[in-house]
């Protein structure tokens, strides 16, 4: 699930002083008129789990995570929902994360594009939010004393944390301080959610030395402006279910139901040819296939790239299914409508956790995917799944018409 790197243009490997990032100058200034202590933890103003509570989420999407983490630790979160006997909390900040920036209405696995996360922060009231890159190709290059600089700047004179992501935090975290006048960055987060887990609702905080690599790269959010009340987000965020449904159903994203389930219905050695071909496995999150074009090392790459497809389809109609069930409490007089939204997507989730899933199991068990008779009965998933959408659009439908929007 790691994220791959957006390398822009090619740029000069060093600033010029007409080049320097803002965030720079305003390091430089605040290091002149007020040094940064050698060592830093930004104070933890995030919501406070009670005690009894044992499991966080389930949360996977690193992008959600990143921004979930760092509104709630910085105080500017729409908070935690406590439920099930008091046993789990939901970030409520990582459900407007998968709503608003369309991942948890895509029709596959899909990432999402850089400029889609950058519209989600504008969205919510970050317009100078910027990314800088260790890679010297990169738009925005930064050396690794500049980017300390702009890290220590952040969370000193910001008051606000930054992401560095990290391919060994798999679902995301964010940087709290650091030690060593900036050579160690301290991450925060809170452990994935796996079955047999006794307790993930505390966060956890792990030191990193080796923090600047070729790949590294930096996420600064800058000043909020402003603040959508979450009465404003449950409206906003219904008629963007409703876009993005419609984009799937209607739209042109609606081949990649199409292509996936007719990836499926081939057989093995149609689909070996077909990744040959595409260098991409339809259905499957994953990198571009590249290196030898042996069958073996390409079935490898599909049944890879379809480990994590239930899960991931699972959790993004989940998270559709409680963004509305959350909504009833501000808006009692849609209950019936809402209610009927939330079987709907819990019923829309259920056709990939339970029914794709347990054609293959967890891990896939590639000896079972290669069986025709199991990818037909995989494929029949995805035609229910593309069904349930077009119910989830038309319900999305009669709810925004009751709304008056």
């Amino acid at each position: 699930m790691s994220e791959a790197i957006k390398k822009p243009g090619r740029q000069p490997e060093s600033y010029t002083p007409k080049e320097m990032p803002e965030i720079m100058r305003m390091a430089e200034q605040a290091q002149r008129e007020d040094a940064y202590p050698e060592e830093f933890i930004l104070p933890d103003k995030s919501t406070k789990v009670p005690s009894g509570v044992k499991h966080y989420g389930p949360a996977y999407a690193i992008f959600s995570n990143e921004f979930a983490h760092l509104l709630d630790y910085a105080g500017q979160g729409y908070g935690f929902i406590f439920h099930d006997d008091g046993i789990w909390c939901k970030d409520r900040n990582y459900t407007i994360a998968e709503i608003f920036t369309g991942h948890a209405t895509q029709p596959a696995c899909m990432k999402l594009s850089e400029e889609e996360k950058t519209a989600f922060w504008h969205t919510m009231g970050f317009p100078s939010c910027r990314k800088y890159y260790a890679d010297p190709a990169s738009e925005n290059y930064m050396g690794k004393a500049e980017m300390r600089e702009a890290i220590k700047h952040a969370l000193c004179t910001l008051g606000q944390p930054v992401i560095v992501p990290r391919d060994d935090m798999f679902t995301g975290s964010i940087v709290i301080g650091y030690k060593d006048d900036g050579d160690v960055l301290v991450h925060y987060r809170y452990l994935p959610y796996f079955m047999d887990m006794e307790n993930n609702a505390q966060p956890k905080t792990a030191e990193f030395t080796d923090w600047y690599r070729a790949d590294t790269k930096l996420f600064v959010a800058g000043k909020r402006e402003k603040s959508m009340p979450l009465d404003e987000i449950y409206r906003e965020g219904t008629r963007l279910i409703y876009t993005h449904l419609a984009e799937n159903i209607r739209g042109g994203k609606k081949r990649y139901y199409d292509e996936w389930e007719a990836f499926l219905r081939m057989g093995k050695d149609e689909m070996i040819a077909e990744v040959k071909r595409t260098k991409t496995a339809p259905g499957g999150e994953h990198d571009p296939f590249e290196g030898e074009e042996s069958g073996e090392r390409v079935w490898r790459f599909i049944c890879a790239a379809h480990e994590n497809t239930w899960c991931i389809m699972a959790e993004a109609r989940y998270y559709v299914m409680y963004f509305f069930r959350q909504m009833k409490e501000y808006y009692p007089g849609l209950k019936r409508g809402l209610d009927q939204l939330d079987k709907h997507f819990f019923y829309t989730q259920n056709i990939m956790g339970a029914r794709y899933n347990k054609e293959v199991g967890d891990p896939i068990k590639p000896e079972v995917f290669a069986k025709k008779s199991v990818r037909r009965r995989m494929a029949r998933c995805v035609r229910r799944f593309r069904r349930a959408d077009a119910r989830g659009l038309a319900l999305t439908e009669k709810l925004l018409e009751r709304m008056g929007t």
